[in-house]
């Protein structure tokens, strides 16, 4: 079976491959203070994805619940 586990590392050793060359890039096209803008870009756009990715989960294990619940529900009447 697949573990997404391993995609989720995978794509965070990209990263730190790619950060030193990207922020090198970014310095020198733009400047610094080009630079922090985009740090903090990335960062919000990371909160508003982990954010959206734990709602999801919850919905997930609230619906996955609630299932199991009525299929008890069955089996007992």
């Amino acid at each position: 079976m697949f573990n997404f586990y391993f995609v989720i590392i995978g794509v965070g050793s990209i990263g730190t491959f790619l950060e030193g060359p990207v922020i090198g890039w970014i310095v020198v096209q733009y400047g610094w203070s080009a630079m922090f803008a985009c740090m903090i870009l990335l960062s919000v756009f990371g909160a508003i994805t982990s954010i959206r990715a734990a709602r999801y989960q919850r919905k997930i294990k609230l619906s996955s619940a609630s299932s199991s619940s009525s299929s008890l529900n069955q089996i007992i009447s």
